[in-house]
C-alpha cells in the first residue's frame, strides 16, 4: 500500500513539473501568436501586402507573434475540417461566399462585434465608419458581424474607350442594345466579345448574369438546390439560356474560342483584336502589358433585360476578407484587424496589388475607377455567381459548369440546357 501511495504521489509530482514547464515556456515567451492561414500564394502582390501589415504589427505589438501560412485558394476547406476538430487557426481570408459556406453557415466562425467600435490606430476613425456603405454589413448574420472585407471585386464588360470611340459605339445599358453593339463591331470586321472557352466559370458568367437580370438575386441557388429539378420550368431560366444562345447563333464570340486557352483571347483582347470582355475587374492588372499605351480601361455593368427584376443598380459584390474561425483569440484578431485598416496598410491594396479597397477614402486604381462607381452607384447586392460556387461546390463543378460550356459553345440549343440541368440536377441531389 505504501509503495502505492508513493508512486501515486511521484506520478503526481511529475505532472506538476510538466505543467510548470509548459508554463515556464510560455512566460520566458512572453508572446501570443496568431495563427493565420491566408488565401494568398507566397510572392502574390496580395501576400506581399499583407506581409508588411504583419512585419508593422509585430514591430508596434513585441509581445504578439503571428504565425502566417501562405495555403492558397484552397484555405477554406483546410479551414473547416480544422475548426470541425477543434484545431482551427484564429485568423482566415477568402472570398464572404466561401467563409458564409464554410464557416459562418456552420456556426464555425466567432462575432466580431466587439471590432466594428474599436478605433483604427494612429486615426481615432471608429472602425466601422471607414468602409464604403453597405459593404460591411453585406455577410452579417442577424447582429452578428463575421466578415471583415478588404478588397472589393466585380464583374462586368471591360473594354477600350478610345476603340468605342473609334467605332462610334456608347456603352450599351440594355440588352437590346447590347445585341446591336456587338452587330457593329462585327459588321466592321472586328470580333465583339473575347473569350477563353478553356475557363469554365468564366464561361459561366453569362448565364448567371442573365439570371440576375431575369429573375434577381437568389433564383440561381433556388433552382440548384431544388432536389426535384422542376424549379428549372420557369420561363425566366430558359429565356436566359435562349439569350446566350443568341450570341452564340449570332457568332459574336471571337473564332476559335472554344479551344482558346487562357490568357490568349484577354492578352488579344487588350492587343485590340476584340471589343469587349465579361469577366472580373482583376482584369486591367492581367493585361496591362498588352495593351497599348493608348488604351483607356474602362467598364460597363451587364445590361437590363426589359421586364426583368434584376435592373443595372444591383452589383455584384465579391469580397475578400477575413474572418476568425470557432475558438480564435479574439482579442488577439481583432487588435491585428484594427491595426491592418489603418489607410497607409490598405493603400497597398490598392497601389500594389490594383484592386479596389473596402475604405471609403481610398479612390480605385484609373483602370478600376468605374467598377468602383458600380458598387458604389449600387442600391442593392449579390453574391459572384450568385453564391453558387459556394453554397453547393459539388453541383457547381459537376452539374452546372459541364452544361454551361456547352450552351455556351453551342454544342447543345437551350432547351436541351435547361431539361438536362434539371434532370441532372434530379439525379444529382439522389445521390446524397
Amino acid at each position: 500500500m505504501r509503495k502505492k501511495v508513493i508512486s501515486a504521489i511521484s506520478i503526481l509530482l511529475v505532472a506538476v513539473l510538466l505543467l510548470a514547464a509548459c508554463s515556464s515556456d510560455k512566460a520566458s515567451s512572453g508572446k501570443t501568436t496568431i495563427k493565420y492561414w491566408s488565401m494568398w500564394n507566397k510572392g502574390e502582390p496580395q501576400q506581399v501586402v499583407i506581409q508588411k501589415i504583419i512585419d508593422s504589427f509585430e514591430e508596434a505589438n513585441p509581445d504578439v507573434k503571428v504565425d502566417v501560412q501562405w495555403m492558397g485558394r484552397e484555405v477554406m476547406s483546410k479551414v473547416r475540417n480544422a475548426a470541425l476538430s477543434g484545431d482551427a487557426p484564429d485568423l482566415t481570408e477568402q472570398s464572404g461566399a466561401e467563409v458564409e459556406g464554410a464557416l459562418i453557415k456552420n456556426k464555425l466562425a466567432e462575432p466580431l462585434n466587439d471590432l466594428l467600435s474599436m478605433k483604427i490606430p494612429n486615426e481615432g476613425t471608429m472602425f466601422q465608419d471607414v468602409f464604403l456603405d453597405k459593404v460591411l454589413p453585406f455577410y452579417q448574420q442577424g447582429e452578428n458581424t463575421y466578415f471583415i472585407p478588404y478588397e472589393i471585386i466585380s464583374s462586368g464588360f471591360h473594354y477600350n474607350e478610345n476603340l468605342f470611340k473609334e467605332y462610334g459605339v456608347k456603352p450599351p445599358t440594355t440588352w437590346d442594345e447590347f445585341v446591336e453593339v456587338n452587330k457593329t463591331f462585327k459588321s466592321k470586321g472586328l470580333a465583339p466579345l473575347a473569350q477563353d472557352g478553356n475557363i469554365d466559370f468564366y464561361n459561366a458568367y453569362y448565364y448567371y448574369w442573365l439570371v440576375e437580370r431575369l429573375m434577381g438575386p437568389g433564383a440561381l441557388v433556388e433552382a440548384a438546390g431544388d432536389k426535384t429539378g422542376e424549379t428549372w420550368s420557369k420561363p425566366g431560366y430558359l429565356e436566359a439560356a435562349k439569350k446566350v444562345q443568341e450570341l452564340v447563333d449570332n457568332q459574336f464570340f471571337a473564332d476559335g474560342y472554344k479551344g482558346s486557352q487562357y490568357p490568349a483571347a484577354q492578352t488579344a483582347w487588350a492587343s485590340g483584336k476584340s471589343a469587349m470582355i465579361l469577366v472580373g475587374s482583376w482584369l486591367s492588372s492581367e493585361t496591362a502589358e498588352y495593351s497599348s499605351k493608348d488604351f483607356v480601361y474602362k467598364a460597363f455593368p451587364f445590361p437590363e433585360v426589359a421586364g426583368g427584376k434584376g435592373g443595372a443598380d444591383q452589383a455584384e459584390l465579391y469580397l475578400i476578407g477575413w474572418a476568425a474561425p470557432k475558438g480564435a483569440n479574439k482579442k488577439a484578431v481583432q487588435d491585428f484587424l484594427a491595426f491592418a485598416m489603418q489607410k497607409k496598410y490598405q493603400e497597398g491594396i490598392v497601389k500594389d496589388t490594383k484592386n479596389i479597397s473596402t475604405r471609403k477614402d481610398l479612390d480605385a486604381p484609373e483602370a478600376l475607377a468605374d467598377f468602383r462607381d458600380i458598387v458604389v452607384n449600387a442600391s442593392t447586392f449579390h453574391k459572384e455567381y450568385d453564391g453558387l460556387q459556394a453554397e453547393y461546390p459539388d453541383w457547381w463543378k459537376t452539374v452546372f459548369l459541364p452544361l454551361d460550356d456547352k450552351l455556351i459553345f453551342g454544342d447543345i440549343k437551350a432547351e436541351e440546357f435547361i431539361q438536362q440541368l434539371a434532370k441532372q440536377s434530379k439525379e444529382f441531389w439522389s445521390k446524397k
